[in-house]
């Protein structure tokens, strides 16, 4: 999360909101979020627990919390590019950037057919 927070200027670069969420809840978000200064919403899955990981998908049942996953979602609400991380794995922002170039790329080029 610190790593995204670093990097923003180039999710903004491409209009992108950048969401975290996670199935604790708000008071837990705030901890960590405060001392990091993070520049973006941290959104609570709490009540009820994992609604949201479990509509994406990515709810760890046996767990109780959900998985490292990542979502590029377009302003119609499609789902563009998905990635879950293997767990232990930091998953990077490659393949978000990557996502958000190629629609980009699509807006333009029906910009220019306009």
């Amino acid at each position: 999360m610190g790593f995204y927070n670093q990097i923003l200027p180039e999710f903004r670069r491409f209009g992108a909101q950048l969401v975290g969420l996670s199935v604790d809840g708000v008071w837990c978000h705030a901890a960590f979020a405060g001392g990091r200064r993070f520049h973006f919403p941290l959104l609570a899955d709490f009540e009820p627990k994992g609604a949201v990981a479990r509509s994406y998908g990515v709810y760890r049942e046996e767990e109780g919390t959900c998985a490292r996953a990542l979502f590029v979602i377009d302003a119609a609400g499609v789902i563009r590019w998905s990635y879950v991380s293997p767990v232990g794995i930091d998953p990077g922002a490659d393949g978000i950037l990557e996502a958000l170039e190629v629609i980009a790329g699509q807006v333009q080029a029906k910009g220019d057919k306009a």
